[in-house]
């Protein structure tokens, strides 16, 4: 089974949080979750020198500001994902069905086809291998963290969506993985529970400079 969340604004800290609740509380098939921001914020890398006061991830990956973004994490286990230990073949397969839903609601991307430019601490201005490009620029970059046979896998697609649009890019990124993958797409909301347990990590970790500047 797929579980598919419903995106929603929320604080970074927040959305980070109900990330690692969604990751640790695993237990078998694939979770899709895209989601949207309240304001402005920054996500650093879990490896990064945090020189912009931004929020650290649970994933590595370069600087990410987010605001008009609609982000994305996908949760699955070798028993489902078969590339799990390969990280551009899940790059290049989730940026494929990203690609075919922003396709439908009229934005046609293509992947990248020559690595140029050096590299530095801002996703969008690194290019790498499986990197999504939209009228020359990198418009969709992801970041990935394995535990054991799991992985979670952080992303964001900036490009400006309206609300109806948005919609539609939920529904069928979530059908092409489900398609991929061989499962039903089971739509499920976060539980109370879930919900408090993210409360209480967004204010002691995600919120926290022990963990952001650490």
């Amino acid at each position: 089974m797929l579980r598919l969340i419903e995106y929603a604004p929320r604080s970074a800290a927040m959305n980070m949080a109900l990330d690692e609740v969604l990751f640790e509380a695993f237990n078998g098939g694939a979770v899709l979750r895209t989601y949207t921001w309240d304001k402005g914020y920054t996500t650093v890398g879990y490896f990064q020198k945090n020189n912009c006061g931004g929020v650290r991830r649970l994933t590595g990956g370069l600087t990410v500001n987010h605001k008009d973004d609609i982000s994305y994490s996908f949760i699955s286990s070798s028993e489902c994902w078969r590339f799990v230990y390969n990280e551009n073949e899940t790059y290049k397969t989730l940026h494929t069905a990203i690609r075919k839903a922003v396709s439908e609601i009229g934005f046609e991307t293509s992947f990248l086809e020559n690595k140029t430019g050096a590299a530095n601490n801002i996703c969008v201005q690194t290019l790498c291998e499986s990197d999504l490009m939209y009228q020359g620029r990198k418009v969709v970059g992801s970041c990935m963290r394995r535990r054991g046979n799991k992985i979670l896998v952080q992303g964001s697609i900036h490009i400006p969506l309206s609300e109806k649009q948005k919609k539609i890019f939920h529904n069928i990124f979530a059908k092409e993985l489900a398609d991929f993958m061989n499962l039903e797409i089971l739509s499920k909301d976060f539980t109370e529970d879930e919900i408090k347990i993210a409360e209480t990590i967004a204010k002691e970790k995600y919120a926290n400079d022990k963990w952001n500047f650490k």
